[in-house]
């Protein structure tokens, strides 16, 4: 990487997110991480001008440390989510794509529930999907449910129009979603329950219980903790989709960090085109602790994990080395991967949150 394709922002990129239309890139910032608040937010745009990066405007003061945005460009807007406090702003794009103004943050536990992960536009209408996580029990507080919500939300109010929620959301911890490209179906990757599960929807509405779901780790009954699901990405056709598990479970042998032997894989998944019923097609396993984004290239050839910290793996009588990085994958016709090559990242000042294709 030249200096000239890196841009510092002065704080962490939480998370990202590309116009498809303009060469703009949407960056979450704080200063903020996991398992801290932090006390300054930021929302930064990026204009691609071939391989280098300029700052468009100042940065827009963010209320809460970021986790999630997406573009819903039928409402000309970008959405914003937030897991602690639980959250949800919106912002008004002009016609270049500039952030213009701000709803929200709209904070209303009955409307954006515990721990949204992820925001969605609907594929219909100006509905708004939050895919909130919820929280496991510890021995300082009972579990918080997760659910699905379909919210109504504009610049003034946002109101939750549905609530998906089996078991009342005990149980049920959804953390990332794709939309079928027909809008009849809905891939929710379960973080809490390492699942994949299915929901068909109709007028709108989404399902009220899963119609398929499927187990993503190769041996639950070996797992060791944190083992968690993660990101989800879908081919264009609707037909393979691929979810990550990631684990960051380590020791600390002569100041190593080692890995503990978690479930780091992405999971290769066909899809019924017309159900979105899946079956498992490939588990490649990763190189490395906790990938946690992946992105699949506007082509559909290549897909790529970002490997969130560095470790070592011990092997015979010595160790392998396990760098921080994207880890670059072939995408076969049959939709399973082949290692490509590892592209190391330096970890040492910050941990790799974020990756992504631009589009095409």
């Amino acid at each position: 990487m030249d200096a000239a394709d890196a841009l510092a922002l002065g704080l962490d990129v939480q998370y990202a997110c590309f116009h498809p239309g303009r060469p703009l890139l949407y960056v979450l910032c704080s200063n903020g991480g996991v398992g801290r608040a932090g006390d300054r937010h930021a929302l930064v745009v990026l204009r691609l001008d071939g391989p280098r990066l300029a700052v468009m405007g100042a940065p827009r003061a963010l209320p809460f440390r970021p986790i999630h945005a997406a573009l819903d460009l039928r409402a000309g807007r970008l959405l914003v989510a937030y897991n602690r406090p639980a959250a949800l702003t919106v912002h008004a794009l002009d016609e270049e794509g500039m952030p213009l103004s701000t709803g929200g943050p709209f904070t209303d536990p009955a409307v954006v529930g515990h721990f949204p992960h992820q925001v969605l536009p609907m594929p219909e209408g100006n509905g708004v999907l939050l895919v909130c996580r919820g929280d496991d029990p510890t021995a300082e507080q009972p579990e918080n449910p997760g659910s699905l919500r379909v919210l109504a939300v504009d610049a003034h109010r946002a109101a939750c129009t549905q609530v998906v929620a089996p078991g009342d959301g005990f149980g049920f911890g959804p953390r990332n979603a794709v939309f079928g490209p027909d809008g009849t179906w809905l891939q929710v990757v379960l973080e809490r329950q390492n699942r994949l599960v299915t929901f068909g929807l109709h007028d709108g509405a989404i399902d009220s219980t899963p119609r398929f779901e499927l187990a993503l780790l190769s041996e639950p009954q070996a797992r060791q903790r944190p083992q968690l699901a993660g990101a989800i990405e879908l081919d264009r056709a609707g037909t393979v989709a691929y979810a990550v598990n990631r684990s960051h479970a380590s020791t600390r042998v002569d100041g190593r960090k080692v890995d503990a032997g978690g479930e780091n894989s992405v999971v290769a998944i066909a899809l019924d085109a017309g159900t979105g019923r899946p079956h498992r097609l490939q588990v490649m396993p990763l190189a490395g602790l906790h990938a946690r984004s992946i992105a699949l290239s506007p082509d559909g050839r290549w897909l790529v994990a970002a490997i969130r910290e560095s470790s070592v793996r011990a092997e015979g009588q010595g160790w392998i080395d396990q760098p921080a990085g994207l880890q670059c994958f072939r995408v076969q016709p049959d939709g399973r991967l082949a290692l490509h090559h590892h592209q190391v990242l330096d970890d040492r000042a910050a941990a790799v949150f974020w990756a992504g294709f631009a589009p095409a």
